[in-house]
């Protein structure tokens, strides 16, 4: 059984998370036709090859999204499909909130003890509105973190955050 967890982090490096983790873009919102499931926080679709991962991409990202580098706090294009070796990496896309008054991004997907482990950064400086903004986020992340794709289908989701209190789904790209 695989399950997937949500932790805050901290002291990530801008840009990359675990292992190397990239964040190829951030798009406020989520995709035409998406929808959570009840009672559903957040969503982690995974593609394991090239027709997937593009179409995740040409679904996901418009062409007038402005280049950005840094933590992606803000809406934009951090990376290119390009430079991803689908070979020894996926393309994950994370749908899901923050608050409105602290920018979140996925900062690691991990596959820890046969559980895959989301970690979320945000701004919290200020104290954080309980406002829930959908955002969607596209990261690289190695293969050795994730379920194999066969595998995917079985994977269990779940979230220890108490603050969230509801499901987190780990899913194939449709």
């Amino acid at each position: 059984m695989t399950a997937l967890l949500i932790t805050s982090g901290c002291g990530v490096v801008p840009g990359l998370g675990h292992e190397g983790l990239q964040t190829l873009a951030k798009v406020d919102g989520w995709r035409q036709g998406f929808e959570l499931p009840p009672d559903t926080f957040a969503m982690l679709e995974v593609a394991y090859d090239v027709d997937t991962a593009q179409r995740m991409w040409d679904e996901n990202v418009a062409a007038d999204l402005p280049e950005r580098s840094g933590d992606p706090r803000d809406p934009g294009r951090y990376g290119d499909l390009d430079d991803v070796d689908l070979d020894q990496q996926a393309v994950a896309l994370w749908s899901g909130g923050e608050s409105g008054s602290c920018r979140g991004w996925v900062s690691s997907v991990a596959l820890e003890d046969g559980a895959v482990v989301v970690t979320e950064d945000a701004d919290e400086g200020r104290g954080c509105s309980d406002d829930y903004n959908p955002f969607r986020v596209l990261v690289v992340v190695d293969r050795s973190d994730l379920p194999e794709p066969e595998a995917l289908a079985a994977a269990k989701a779940r979230t220890d955050n108490p603050y969230i209190g509801q499901q987190v789904v780990v899913t194939a790209y449709p």
